[in-house]
């Protein structure tokens, strides 16, 4: 099994117990343990803000993908009752992905809940002072960070650092972001760890989530009035400085070696090779209820390859990756995973697909469409993101399980820091210097491809970061908010093209990627924003709540 680290399997609940999403926001949550009784060693410090992490589990497990739900990257393969309203863009306040049982906005609350418990009773023990910030820093960047994707996703959120203060009315997300979120990520990047990502925040975690922030307060958002506004152009520069903290003094490095199973881009995710010198944020799940990763299930696109490689009874010529025959005389059928569970919720797009130039190697590692087992079987598949899937489980590995998968989930990665840092640069001085070519350079060598045009124009060099960015990060939970701050969110996804239609490679391609969506409704304006939950909505109108506008 993986090097699976111990603060994601000692959860104690302190002072934000399990509660419903009807009364989070109503009333103090109940206790388990008293923080007076608790709060007393080191140890309880750690056991406290490793409870803070935990919410990230649930949250990126299964559900938080539905965030780039048809977008011109993600597309679900069958409608059901919390795909379908996505794909014909009805979202409702009432819409099943946002009660108490889809984890979403009220995993994100809970989280904040238990930081905010942290901060308070760590900062108060009689511990040595370099402890005490540490603890209290990770639980700082983890509230950010969980802020952070409440702002992005619902705008204006109710600004809480007490965890006895419920009872408030929502706050203008620039306050939450000047107040709590650039605030809490800088208090981080001083007083974390200064060393490689373990599973913990470190500063240059916290350093990477920050330059993020800056990049996006500077696009486009809307409103939770409906209003579209521009960011600040001056967190361009902001962005830009610490990103290039980071590639010049961080210890994280891009991976350049690859692995029996994937280039050097994908060995981030080889179960061999978690918490890489590339990984910055990065989740370890246990093959064990409720602390899996259900992605495996959820990413699954069908029980074989039959349509995209061709009938049933196809004999497909199969290459190995230097191009060579390697004299495959098995069917499609014979060729399929043996594992048969799947629901392929979250698909990748043939749009995505064309978006690779030739010779990417992140396309067909992004885009699994053939896995070949290190001197054993190969394996046909629809295509599926390889990053959300446990190889192991669809091979029926022993002591595997598509309900508690424990293929990791990486959320940064040094590639960030390098497209951030090219990114923000060229918009903050004007035109890209040699750095951010070297930064974007990088990332394309690695890949198999050649050094950028030089001298491109501020505006083909924009562009060539966005095609690099979504190219490098697909299927990492970044697609609609790049969309968003680009303001490209309604021209990038109408029309998509959903189905496969074209021959690309030797691969047949004639299986539509969605049974329920149309590829010609347009973006609604006010889906760039999800609703606040029915049920949040209704127990806090006495506080002053209007819900978001367009719902």
């Amino acid at each position: 099994m993986k090097n699976d680290i111990k603060n994601i399997i000692t959860i104690l609940f302190i002072s934000l117990g399990f509660v419903s999403c009807s009364d989070f926001l109503d009333e103090e949550p109940p206790t388990f343990i008293a923080a007076e009784l608790f709060y007393k060693t080191p140890e309880d410090a750690r056991n406290a803000v490793d409870g803070v992490y935990e919410r990230m589990l649930n949250v990126y497990s299964r559900r938080w993908m539905c965030i780039d739900l048809y977008t011109d990257d993600v597309v679900s393969k069958r409608g059901n009752t919390w795909t379908t309203p996505m794909a014909n863009h009805t979202v409702t306040p009432s819409f099943e992905l946002f009660d108490d049982n889809h984890d979403v906005y009220f995993d994100w609350w809970t989280g904040i809940g238990r930081a905010n418990d942290v901060i308070k009773n760590a900062s108060a023990m009689d511990l040595e002072e370099d402890y005490i910030n540490l603890i209290v820093g990770e639980a700082r960047a983890l509230r950010a960070f969980y802020y952070y994707n409440l702002v992005r996703t619902y705008g204006d959120m109710p600004l809480i650092t007490n965890a006895a203060d419920w009872e408030v009315p929502r706050s203008d997300v620039n306050d939450i972001y000047n107040e709590i979120i650039i605030p809490d990520l800088l208090f981080a990047a001083e007083h974390c760890s200064d060393g490689l990502h373990d599973g913990h925040i470190t500063k240059w975690t916290a350093k990477v989530i920050l330059a993020e922030v800056y990049l996006t307060r500077a696009g486009k958002r809307r409103t939770s009035q409906g209003d579209f506004v521009q960011g600040d152009a001056s967190n361009y520069a902001l962005a830009r400085d610490v990103a290039k903290d980071i590639i010049d003094n961080s210890p994280h490095s891009l991976n350049l070696e690859p692995s029996e199973t994937a280039p050097a881009y994908g060995t981030a995710w080889d179960s061999n090779n978690t918490f890489s010198k590339e990984s910055m944020l990065e989740l370890s799940y246990l093959p064990i209820t409720d602390i899996g990763n259900w992605m495996t299930r959820e990413g699954r696109a069908a029980n074989n390859g039959v349509n995209y490689w061709g009938s049933a009874n196809d004999v497909p010529v199969l290459l190995d990756k230097n191009g060579n025959d390697i004299g495959n005389e098995s069917t499609v059928d014979e060729l399929k995973f043996p594992r048969t569970n799947n629901a392929g919720i979250f698909l990748p797009t043939p749009h995505l697909y064309d978006a690779y130039e030739e010779g990417d190697e992140r396309r067909d590692f992004n885009i699994m469409t053939r896995y070949d087992v290190p001197n054993g079987p190969t394996y046909l598949t629809q295509p599926m993101y390889r990053k959300f899937v446990d190889t192991d489980v669809l091979t029926l590995v022993e002591g595997s399980d598509f309900r508690y998968a424990d293929n990791n989930t990486i959320l940064f990665r040094f590639a960030d820091a390098l497209l951030i840092y090219a990114e923000a640069q060229n918009e903050a001085d004007g035109a890209p210097n040699n750095d951010a070519y070297l930064a974007v350079n990088s990332i394309r060598n690695r890949a198999g491809l050649e050094d950028l045009t030089a001298n491109l124009s501020q505006d083909d060099f924009r562009i060539a970061i966005w095609k690099e960015r979504r190219c490098e990060l697909a299927g990492e939970y970044k697609r609609k908010f790049d969309l968003i701050r680009t303001n490209r969110l309604t021209t990038s996804t109408n029309p998509i093209n959903i189905d496969w239609e074209e021959e690309q490679g030797s691969v047949r391609t004639l299986v539509s990627a969605s049974n329920d969506f149309s590829g010609d409704i347009l973006w609604p304006d006010n889906e760039w924003l999800w609703p606040i939950p029915q049920a949040q909505m209704e127990i806090n109108l006495k506080y002053g709540w209007v819900q978001n506008e367009g719902y």
